[in-house]
């Protein structure tokens, strides 16, 4: 199992992307709070997983045309059309989805390829966060008062992406592997339900994809397109709330990658790190970890990508960085950010064939 591995960090000067809402604890109810983790006696503004997974799918909507899945909403549940074959987030991304009536009830759930962390920030808050005082002025009478919190900070984040997994679906009658239906084993009161896969099952069979009696598998190219274009799309992500008052451009200045054998992600924790308000670069950690790894490492070859303006002085320790593992057969690469999304992005899709 081979799996495209990555970290990247965000640069958020002057930021408030994902908020907590209202703190109700306070009787004038008119201070927005930004979400924080605590970790031991300290707590750190973050944006929460499934807000950057929204950011990467508007990303792949915008800037590489994929067809997001549809969204449906019964009662108090959300889902989308849990089609693989037509919709690539739903391949990518995973999904659940319940086919309910009268007493028949039948579950369809996708573990998603692509796992990530959420964006945490590097600084904690007493040395990131702000209290903004505010007063809305616009109407008769006196200025209302209201406070916002939003941050200065380096927002780190890391990600997984399967890519056996990608473009390949199980029919296993066991929670995360039943991907899809057998029409012939639809109830018969599920008309619409068996309807629905005849169709999905037809366009499997028009893209070329290998059906069998546990498995559907589509085409190469299919599967390297969703995968290529999903390490691709990191360079343009988009998103974040409050842009309006603290336009922030979340695209990633700073990122690692590699593909392993296995799901291992050796650049989840510490290879950046706060050091008394500095954010600073472990190089010795970075280089451990890759040696301890070397032998899931294939290609045997490390991609680092930074922006010119972001950290200046950490030039030294990535040369730290490559010298020791160039040493140790382990190539080393360091490029723009882009330049290192779209050079692994090839990789992953060499990895098709």
């Amino acid at each position: 199992m081979r799996f495209a591995v990555g970290m990247v960090l965000i640069d958020a000067p002057h930021s408030a992307l994902n908020m907590l809402g209202i703190d109700e604890s306070l009787p004038e109810r008119t201070v927005t709070r930004v979400k924080k983790l605590r970790k031991g006696g300290l707590s750190y503004p973050y944006v929460s997983p499934q807000a950057w997974r929204y950011w990467w799918r508007r990303a792949l909507s915008e800037y590489f045309s994929w067809d997001l899945s549809p969204m449906f909403r019964e009662e108090k549940q959300v889902f989308t059309a849990a089609n693989p074959i037509e919709y690539p987030d739903d391949d990518v991304f995973g999904y659940m989805r319940a086919f309910k009536k009268g007493n028949v009830n039948i579950t369809v759930t996708r573990m998603s390829p692509l796992k990530n962390t959420p964006l945490i920030s590097l600084l904690p808050d007493r040395s990131s966060v702000t209290q903004d005082e505010g007063y809305a002025s616009r109407h008769e009478g006196d200025p209302v008062p209201y406070s916002q919190e939003f941050y200065s900070t380096v927002l780190k984040g890391a990600f997984s992406l399967d890519l056996d997994a990608v473009g390949r679906y199980t029919i296993i009658d066991k929670a995360g592997f039943k991907n899809l239906l057998k029409v012939d084993e639809i109830p018969k009161n599920l008309k619409e339900v068996q309807k629905e896969y005849r169709a999905i099952i037809s366009k499997a069979g028009e893209f070329g994809a290998e059906i069998n009696e546990k498995e559907l598998i589509m085409p190469k190219e299919i599967r390297k397109k969703r995968a290529s274009e999903t390490i691709k799309s990191l360079r343009y992500i988009i998103g974040g709330a409050k842009q309006t008052q603290y336009l922030t451009d979340v695209t990633p200045k700073f990122t690692v990658l590699s593909l392993l054998e296995g799901g291992i992600n050796p650049f989840i924790s510490e290879i950046v790190y706060e050091d008394r308000g500095e954010i600073k670069f472990n190089s010795e950690a970075l280089i451990s970890r890759i040696l301890e790894l070397s032998e899931l490492l294939n290609p045997k070859k490390l991609l680092i990508g930074k922006d010119r303006g972001f950290m200046r002085d950490w030039d030294g320790e990535l040369e730290k960085v490559k010298n020791a593992l160039n040493e140790n057969k382990i190539e080393v690469e360091i490029t723009t950010v882009g330049d290192a999304l779209e050079k692994f992005a090839k990789e992953v899709e060499d990895y098709y064939g």
